[in-house]
């Protein structure tokens, strides 16, 4: 059952790392275009599909990312005298007006991206070789895919209920309350203001979603490469096979691994040196957008836990607040995850390095060996802007700081 589950997963957008091909990255690539984010190139599409994905999504993009917005920054301007409406619309409108930095920036860097996937397409045919390397690849690619499956259903989730809610009750909902604090043309009919609301909602939510996991499944490719890298060095153990007491074996090791020990080694410092390019590459093209999200995410997580308390458990949009904070949760929560994955997988590196059979090699080996080792002393991080790094500490430090906020909110809220 579970073999077959997995199977399943596995086989929507197949990887194959003989040819280089990353499935997760194909299926996010897929999830960007549909919903209106039109990057292409970065996979093997016909001309007039990229016509169709680029006219689609400039449409797309135009009539949701940037006038919606608009819609909801002239409601904001309109009500900055009531606290109640400022923090229920600054809500949304931090979070698209985010989105729409982190597209720009996406176009913007294209051509660092392009460089980036071309790069992880080479390191995983040209050093995912043995079968434990193999395993390795398999299991972060269903791990991305399952990860950015479950992000999309919690996001969807929310924007079906908060489009059900929206239908059900327009008079109290529609330009009334989160997440639909918008001032929208009185001359535009309320049903279609109704399906223009909740369809922009939804589908800006899902290009937040694949835009982010883009950034999160990069990272995660590193993570599993890195432990890849360190499988290398198993073909480098042979301590337990050799025996120090016993000097026959010894000689007739050092004949087999003859001239094969260094070369390994040099493979292992090149796919050691690209994963860094990759890192540095990826950080410089994220981490200002990724500052940006923490900032607001900070905003966001103190004006919806204000709203949580000052409404009553019925109110039509007490059950969306909360499923809201759940999706700003998730973002948040998968950047520092996998960040600080990178980081302990990258501090294993110099121990797989000196735990190999090094002393049965020559003295080539042992200086490059060296030269590997002190390198590897440097732990891979990624950052927020370079003031903050993604890791679980970072996370639970803005969780507590947005408590606070909450605190500051309620006391004003009270006077």
């Amino acid at each position: 059952m579970i073999r077959n589950w997995r199977d399943f997963v596995g086989n929507i957008f197949p990887s194959n790392p003989e040819i280089g091909e990353i499935g997760s990255l194909k299926l996010n690539i897929w999830l960007a275009n549909i919903t209106g984010v039109p990057i292409i190139g970065l996979k093997k599409e016909s001309n007039n599909m990229k016509l169709l994905i680029l006219v689609y999504g400039i449409c797309t993009s135009f009539l949701v990312t940037f006038v919606y917005t608009g819609f909801e920054i002239y409601d904001l301007i309109l009500n900055l005298d009531d606290l109640d409406k400022i923090t229920q619309n600054i809500c949304l409108s931090l979070t698209h007006v985010t989105g729409t930095v982190k597209i720009a920036n996406l176009f913007y860097r294209y051509k660092d991206l392009k460089m980036v996937i071309d790069k992880l397409k080479y390191v995983t045919k040209t050093y995912t070789k043995s079968q434990k390397q193999l395993e390795t690849f398999q299991n972060g690619e269903l791990e991305n895919k399952i990860v950015l499956s479950i992000y999309i259903g919690i996001v969807g989730i929310t924007g079906i209920l908060a489009m059900i809610v929206l239908f059900m009750h327009p008079e109290s909902v529609a330009g009334e309350i989160f997440p639909y604090r918008v001032i929208l043309p009185s001359w535009l009919p309320l049903f279609w203001q109704l399906i223009y609301m909740g369809m922009s909602v939804s589908i800006f939510a899902i290009q937040i979603v694949s835009v982010d996991y883009l950034n999160v499944t990069i990272i995660n490719q590193i993570r599993f490469q890195l432990n890849i890298l360190n499988l290398s060095f198993d073909e480098l153990t042979i301590a337990a096979k050799t025996p120090v007491n016993k000097k026959k074996e010894h000689a007739k090791a050092l004949e087999v691994w003859k001239g094969e020990p260094l070369a390994r080694l040099n493979s292992i410092i090149e796919h050691h040196c690209l994963l860094r390019e990759i890192r540095q590459l990826t950080e410089d093209i994220f981490c200002q957008p990724v500052l940006l999200q923490f900032f607001t995410s900070l905003m966001i997580f103190a004006m919806t836990g204000f709203q949580a308390t000052v409404r009553t458990g019925g109110s039509n949009g007490a059950v969306l607040i909360y499923f809201y904070c759940g999706c700003i949760f998730c973002q948040l929560f998968v950047y520092c995850w996998f960040g600080n994955e990178v980081f302990e997988q990258s501090k294993t590196l110099a121990t797989s390095g000196f735990n190999s059979s090094w002393y049965l090699f020559d003295r080539r080996y042992g200086k490059s060996l060296v030269i590997y080792l002190t390198n590897a002393q440097c732990p891979f991080i990624f950052t927020a802007g370079g003031f903050m790094g993604l890791s679980l500490p970072s996370f639970a430090g803005i969780l507590s700081k947005s408590y606070s906020y909450i605190a500051l909110l309620r006391q004003i809220y009270g006077r």
